[in-house]
């Protein structure tokens, strides 16, 4: 029997990111590819399988939020696993000048964070995908991104953060999970192109795959991950500048402009600008 894909693709990924003695705190949302991610979780052998917290935010943003929470409460009781769960309005905690998209990101990255702290969680598992990566590429793009921020999300951190299906595409995920007649929930907001990721994820990246390339989304982030590569031999070269130069002006005017850009901001950073 030939090997699935996503299974080998998530083994490869959880065996570098998760070890069985950890605690994994595992997001939830309801949504296929994070039912995925925890469908994996438990899959995994004896030996390699970690202790599993299941966490959902009930974001309030919409009608049917409680519903998803409901959901993903009785999926962890399916499969025998502690549940946490929280709901946190959104708009009420929305900073001036933040867009909805921002204000969930954040109200939902410190739900996780303080769950893992309050039950112990070494590690916080995220179901981001290929396509959310390509996605993410190309919105800092459009936005006038530096190198590092453009090379996108890493498979691990920042802090306990882990993406173990990083590398595998939404559409794999899907197929996986109509093979083994997985449930999950569909996000109707997933649909509204009054968010800028859904405009990414329903008119660009289409557009991208139809005209130029069937398989744009990963060689946009194979190729932003060859970049990463080199902003980070970049880093590495102008922290050495830096501590060799200093300030010196006359010294800092002969450098390679992509080292010296560099060395700038660091000299910045340390001196509080």
């Amino acid at each position: 029997m030939k090997p699935d894909p996503v299974e080998v693709g998530f083994l490869h990924a959880a065996k570098r990111l998760i070890a069985p003695d950890d605690v994994v705190l595992v997001a939830c949302s309801g949504g296929g590819d994070s039912v995925a991610l925890l469908q994996l979780l438990t899959r995994l052998s004896p030996k390699r399988r970690p202790w599993l917290i299941v966490a959902h935010l009930d974001h309030a943003m919409r009608r049917g939020s409680a519903a998803d929470a409901a959901f993903v409460e009785a999926l962890a009781r399916t499969l025998s696993l502690p549940y946490v769960g929280a709901r946190r309005s959104v708009p009420r905690a929305r900073r001036k000048g933040e867009s909805p998209e921002e204000a969930a990101r954040r109200v939902r990255r410190a739900f996780l964070l303080e769950a893992a702290r309050a039950h112990g969680a070494s590690k916080v598992a995220l179901g981001h995908t290929l396509d959310d990566q390509a996605e993410t590429i190309l919105m800092r793009l459009v936005r006038g991104a530096g190198p590092k921020a453009l090379t996108g999300m890493r498979d691990e951190g920042p802090g306990p953060i882990v993406r173990p299906l990083l590398d595998i595409s939404r559409a794999e995920i899907r197929a996986w999970l109509r093979r083994g007649r997985i449930r999950f929930k569909e996000d109707p907001s997933n649909r509204d192109l009054r968010f800028d990721r859904n405009k990414v994820r329903r008119l660009v990246v289409p557009l991208l795959e139809k005209r130029l390339n069937p398989k744009a989304q990963r060689h946009i982030v194979e190729g932003m991950r060859r970049m990463r590569d080199d902003a980070e031999y970049l880093d590495a070269v102008a922290i050495e500048a830096a501590e060799r130069i200093g300030t010196n002006r006359s010294a800092l005017a002969r450098l390679p402009r992509p080292i010296a850009g560099r060395v700038r901001r660091i000299v910045s950073r340390r001196a509080g600008g």
